[in-house]
């Protein structure tokens, strides 16, 4: 996977994590099934950002090796 791929999927996932956001300030106080959403989404936001962060470095520091 290149660098700016992992960016894009970086990108998609900070946009998950704020729509969850948002969903929760909005909805969460009128609907247990918003507040479940935003939870969901912002853990899986959350994992997901971590993850491509840690898979950034090891691509970043694999092509500093090879140049």
């Amino acid at each position: 996977m290149t660098r700016r791929r992992i960016l894009y999927w970086l990108a998609a996932r900070v946009a998950l994590l704020v729509v969850g956001t948002i969903i929760g300030l909005i909805w969460a106080d009128t609907s247990d099934v918003a507040g479940m959403i935003a939870v969901v989404t912002n853990i899986a936001g959350g994992v997901g950002i971590v993850a491509l962060l840690i898979f950034l470095a090891v691509v970043t520091r694999r092509q500093r090796r090879t140049a």
